[in-house]
């Protein structure tokens, strides 16, 4: 699996030493922590969802009824970008890290990960 070959990569340890999460296919543990493996458009779509989620349960229910339809969500998620898609998806540090993991065909792709805890 790639993302495995990934984390291995970026940790420097044995594929055994990884396990893939019970609950999302997207985590796993190692070293008695969590990482967040993902291809740049599942992290772009994790931090939109991530964005969404946070305005549905922090933003819009303090919203005074009158305000609601005068809030600009674009530019609230602009300016929540700012600090990048660490900020949001590494629970632990707010860190991106990026691992290019290389094919024996001589192809290539990339993979961000994120310490979750």
């Amino acid at each position: 699996m790639s993302k495995v070959k990934a984390l291995k990569q970026y940790l420097g340890c044995k594929k055994s030493d990884i396990e893939v999460s019970s609950y999302d296919d997207n985590i796993f543990e190692a070293e008695g922590n969590e990482y967040l493996v993902v291809t740049d458009e599942e992290a772009d779509d994790l931090w939109e969802e991530s964005l969404d989620n946070y305005l549905q349960d922090c933003v819009y229910p303090d919203l005074p009824d009158n305000l609601v339809n005068y809030f600009d969500d674009e530019a609230w998620k602009r300016d929540a970008r700012y600090d990048g898609r660490g900020h949001i998806l590494s629970g632990y540090d707010g860190e991106e890290n990026e691992e290019v993991v290389t094919y024996k065909d001589g192809s290539s792709e990339t993979f961000y990960i994120y310490r979750t805890n």
